[in-house]
């Protein structure tokens, strides 16, 4: 399927969504009708990540990045059901980028208890991974549905994350200790 069949196909889904359903980059969201917890969650990211951030998200060009720029989302019944920072496609420049998300994972990333989807490898997290990450429904699924390879995570990991997403760049591990 061509590139333009699929934004109509995306832009065809979206009507039939409420106002923080569908795709972020395709609808018409309004932000008070998404889950409140969510948006905290990604908040607190790109809060974290204010020195790292990639800002081609910043789609609205007001000089911010606004949780429902994050990436790639996709809300149903106003809760983020996939969520995707990595090889994320420019709207704006004919190349793909990551989130740019950096620090630690937080534990709350497990209120994002509706997540389907998340893919976050190529960013900037460091420090260790938290056991509450087992805890999302994703984190024992492949790696098509979770992804935190190639940030600068370190040993020991949890039990749940599979070997695919064990690839990272451990040097400031080493260097800390």
């Amino acid at each position: 399927m061509n590139f333009t069949k699929t934004i109509s196909c995306l832009l065809l889904v979206n009507i039939a969504f409420s106002s923080c359903d569908g795709f972020n980059w395709f609808a018409e969201f309004e932000i008070e009708a998404c889950d409140a917890g969510d948006i905290s969650v990604i908040r607190t990211l790109v809060s974290q990540s204010e020195a790292t951030i990639e800002l081609d998200m910043d789609v609205d060009f007001d000089g911010e990045i606004d949780p429902l720029e994050v990436g790639w989302q996709f809300w149903e019944d106003g809760r983020l059901v996939h969520w995707i920072c990595s090889d994320v496609p420019s709207p704006w420049y004919i190349y793909n980028y990551n989130c740019g998300l950096s620090g630690e994972i937080p534990p709350i990333l497990t209120k994002l208890d509706k997540l389907e989807k998340l893919h976050f490898d190529n960013n900037n997290f460091s420090g260790e991974i938290p056991t509450q990450l087992c805890d999302l429904k994703v984190s024992n699924k492949s790696d098509y549905w979770f992804r935190i390879s190639e940030n600068k995570l370190c040993p020991p990991f949890p039990d749940c994350v599979e070997e695919t997403n064990l690839i990272q760049d451990a040097t400031d591990c080493y260097e800390k200790k």
